[in-house]
């Protein structure tokens, strides 16, 4: 299997943590660009065997219920992998989206990215 383009995600490794940002992706409720944020996801744990993942969402401003169920998706890939997955940088917004839906308690969620890496060792 290929590995899909990577268009809307920026991942540095940092101690065997893929810390992934998102690019050019405020607002994430478009359905094709919810999929392919989606399938680049998937593709860093079951193509290019990341096991330990940090999504940084300082650059989101929205997520709409079909990325919130991308993340669900991830979440159990990651799992099936036996690794880790990490979230941080949420706004206000995305915090209260996460609390809603209750995804807060699906993931672990970090308000920074040192506390997150923290998190993994």
């Amino acid at each position: 299997m290929s590995v899909p383009e990577v268009k809307h995600l920026r991942v540095t490794n940092i101690d065997g943590v893929a810390m992934v940002d998102f690019v050019g992706s405020e607002l994430m409720y478009a359905s094709d660009l919810v999929q392919d944020v989606g399938a680049e996801l998937t593709s860093l744990v079951k193509d290019q065997n990341h096991t330990k993942l940090l999504l940084n969402f300082r650059n989101v401003q929205y997520l709409s219920s079909m990325m919130l169920a991308q993340l669900a998706h991830l979440d159990r890939e990651v799992k099936k992998a036996k690794g880790q997955l990490r979230i941080c940088g949420l706004g206000p917004v995305l915090r209260d989206t996460f609390r809603i839906s209750h995804f807060e308690s699906l993931f672990a969620i970090y308000d920074d990215e040192a506390a997150a890496l923290k998190g993994f060792h």
